[in-house]
């Protein structure tokens, strides 16, 4: 019988805690404890820089030998599978048996293992004295590709925030509508597009919105980046994705910074802002309603930090 249920776990640098509990929140609606939880939402790791695996339990049971006995019965079938040990925490009892408890299940799955091309991987793990068994996905890291993106900024926000900013402002729904309408040279929007999310550009310095189309392009997606300003933006969309110019190469100022608020506020129904600076006074003058928010370092070092609005 189907439980419906995933475990999924997490992995993160100490000074990305608050980013990735923020993200969690988004997707799951769950408070983050530890680096385990369960799920009955089914979302795929790879949207995530911090999501590693996602366990599609089959079986739950309270001994190693139960998950054997329900393999047998059910007859368990798949071609070209493998089976690996999901080891969920430190000094997990059975990790240093993992070889031996994977090829036990391995000789008793009906049709051929592959361990080089796998089309099913299956996973067995124990945690807080149970045992699971059940369809394993991990994160295939091929986003990590985008950092080699032809055109980019030091002032750039990371690939790692630009995944969390779309799932905080998606929740996960790729029907909604999302725009980046300063856009840069469109990291929001590769990942945006990676992940399967429907979602615009703008930018209003032309070079740079060409260098976003070419960074795009150079990973087969579509340049759907518009030359323009925020204050001609007509359409209508779920949420805005806004990380507030600043740096020595932008001129933008205080009023420049508020006027994007509004805008933004006038395209759509939430927005999640980014800034280096503490701006949480404009964000309640224009009347929006902050929902969750995190501040976060860019490096180990804490030498430089984003604030992260939710706002509605």
């Amino acid at each position: 019988m189907k439980l419906n249920q995933y475990i999924y776990n997490v992995n993160y640098q100490d000074y990305e805690e608050d980013l990735c509990a923020l993200e969690i929140r988004s997707l799951f609606n769950c408070q983050l404890e530890g680096k385990v939880f369960f799920s009955s939402k089914e979302f795929d790791p790879s949207i995530s820089p911090f999501l590693k695996t996602r366990l599609e339990i089959i079986y739950k049971t309270s001994t190693f030998s139960e998950i054997i006995e329900l393999i047998k019965k059910d007859k368990v079938t798949a071609q070209d599978f493998v089976v690996k040990y999901l080891e969920l925490f430190s000094g997990d009892p059975y990790n240093k048996k993992r070889r031996e408890l994977c090829k036990e299940i391995g000789l008793i799955v009906q049709g051929f293992p592959s361990f080089t091309s796998p089309k099913t991987t299956f996973g067995i793990s124990f945690y807080k004295g149970s045992w699971y068994f059940g369809i394993l996905v991990a994160n295939n890291s091929k986003w990590k590709a985008h950092n080699t993106k032809p055109y980019s900024y030091s002032s750039s926000i990371g690939i790692n925030i630009a995944k969390v900013l779309l799932n905080i402002a998606g929740n996960g729904n790729f029907s909604k509508r999302l725009v980046d309408p300063c856009c840069g040279v469109g990291t929001v929007l590769l990942e945006g597009f990676f992940a399967g999310y429907d979602i615009k550009g703008w930018e209003i310095v032309s070079k740079v919105a060409e260098n976003a189309r070419l960074n795009l392009l150079h990973f087969n997606y579509l340049p759907k980046v518009t030359t323009g300003d925020i204050k001609d933006i007509s359409e209508s969309f779920d949420a805005s994705i806004i990380d507030l110019p600043y740096g020595i190469y932008c001129h933008t100022t205080e009023d420049d910074q508020v006027k994007i608020i509004k805008n933004a506020k006038r395209i759509s129904k939430k927005l999640v802002l980014v800034s280096s600076e503490d701006i949480t006074y404009d964000i309640l003058r224009e009347k929006l309603k902050i929902t969750d928010c995190c501040k976060i370092s860019k490096n180990k070092n804490g030498s430089f930090f984003r604030h992260i609005w939710v706002c509605e």
